[in-house]
């Protein structure tokens, strides 16, 4: 690899740390006004970004993942969709382990909207596609969108 080219890349994953930092800080300032209380770990070397009480007490794992920008579907005729990358590792992608998160929170930056999926729904995808944009979309996880009573659950 040359010299530039590892600065590019350094580049790359900082921008893309950035990108989730800001991801996370969304969706904690958006938990809190939706009554929940967030825990934040500290470090980054955990599988989860961070746990959720609700007012019962329960406890979800989650995940925090996002996107910013629609790519072009040509198998739905260019409408686009948003892929969200669901799996972990800095090496081998590994599917998320659901004994280890509760929920996968997918942030589409674009639309400013969260999905909040139960991490058993993702069937092991490594990427999913997200199409807020699409209100006559009936792909799999749209009936996620926006699902903050997901956190109801006692």
């Amino acid at each position: 690899m040359s010299i530039s080219s590892a600065i590019w890349c350094s580049m790359m994953m900082t921008m893309m740390k950035r990108k989730g930092s800001l991801y996370e800080q969304k969706f904690f300032s958006e938990a809190l006004e939706h009554g929940l209380e967030v825990f934040v770990p500290l470090g980054d070397y955990l599988p989860q970004d961070c746990l959720v009480m609700n007012s019962a007490g329960k406890i979800f794992k989650i995940q925090i993942k996002g996107t910013e920008s629609k790519s072009k579907d040509k198998a739905r005729g260019g409408l686009g969709r948003y892929m969200v990358t669901t799996s972990s590792g800095s090496t081998g992608k590994e599917s998320i382990d659901c004994t280890k998160v509760d929920i996968l929170v997918a942030y589409v930056e674009d639309e400013d909207i969260f999905y909040n999926i139960p991490c058993m729904e993702l069937d092991g995808a490594k990427r999913i596609g997200l199409y807020p944009h699409n209100p006559e979309s009936k792909a799999k996880h749209e009936q996620f969108k926006d699902n903050w009573k997901i956190f109801r659950v006692t």
